[in-house]
């Protein structure tokens, strides 16, 4: 037969242990105070997971049929494609009517480019056209020659795509 050997009560106060801890501790000190060796083979150090608490430091996620829209709709074009050929180029939409301007976090977060997409037509004259409008310098834009898009250093999403919404795109 086992020996019966009393439990020891904690030395320090209840306030110092993590709340984790304190729970486990509270339950052992209501339990009986003495227990068979078996039983306390069998008794579970692990919270159940109905008491384990949430990280405090993590964000609530909001469900997606709850989150708002985080920008307007655009507005359609103002221009027909044969008023735009006279530009010699045209910026197409997205199958979701959207402007094809994109925002890139690069850097660690430090450093935006933003893309403009969908381009046909002369890539260098609606390169020309949106530095002499916007007052970039000209060293901050360059053609992508892979994907053959539009790159601008730095924050100019709104300007880019406000600039092409009063050019009729």
């Amino acid at each position: 037969m086992s020996c019966l050997i009393p439990r020891a009560l904690p030395l320090r106060s209840l306030g110092l242990y993590r709340p984790a801890a304190q729970t486990q501790i509270k339950s052992l000190t209501s339990r009986h105070a003495f227990t068979s060796t078996s039983q306390a083979a069998s008794i579970s150090t692990k919270p159940s997971s109905i008491s384990a608490r949430q990280n405090p430091n993590q964000k609530l996620k909001i469900a997606p049929h709850l989150r708002q829209l985080s920008r307007a709709p655009v507005p359609p074009p103002t221009k027909t494609p044969e008023e735009l050929v006279i530009l010699g180029y045209i910026v197409r939409r997205t199958p979701s009517v959207q402007l094809p301007v994109y925002r890139r976090w690069l850097s660690g977060g430090t450093r935006q480019v933003v893309l403009i997409k969908k381009i046909d037509g002369d890539r260098r004259r609606l390169l020309e056209d949106l530095v002499g409008s916007l007052g970039i310098a000209r060293e901050d834009v360059r053609i992508n020659p892979t994907t053959q898009h539009i790159e601008l250093k730095g924050d100019h999403f709104d300007r880019a795509r406000g600039w092409l919404l009063d050019r009729g795109f």
